[in-house]
């Protein structure tokens, strides 16, 4: 079993997105989630992102620092702070 503590030190988590219906006049908002990962890839947290063939969901693995980190990455996502992804799942290793 893994200590609640053992997520505080610099870490990878792969992220599971599910979309929920999208509308045209969303999509300005997902371009804002392309830029803002592809942001984060820059600066080194995005290690790598991609889709499950035909399916509405997506996947993200990041490293951070600590779990605070992560959740402000996830906060600051456009597509959830718009409500028009939802995080399925946070698997971190």
């Amino acid at each position: 079993m893994t200590q609640a503590s053992a997520y505080k030190e610099p870490h990878h988590v792969m992220l599971f997105f599910e979309e929920k219906e999208i509308t045209n006049t969303q999509h300005t908002c997902i371009n804002e989630r392309i830029s803002y990962y592809e942001n984060l890839k820059k600066m080194g947290k995005v290690l790598l992102s991609g889709n499950f063939w035909n399916q509405a969901r997506n996947f993200i693995i990041v490293y951070v620092s600590s779990d605070t980190e992560l959740e402000q990455i996830i906060d600051n996502d456009p597509a959830i702070r718009n409500n028009l992804f939802e995080l399925v799942r946070a698997m971190p290793f």
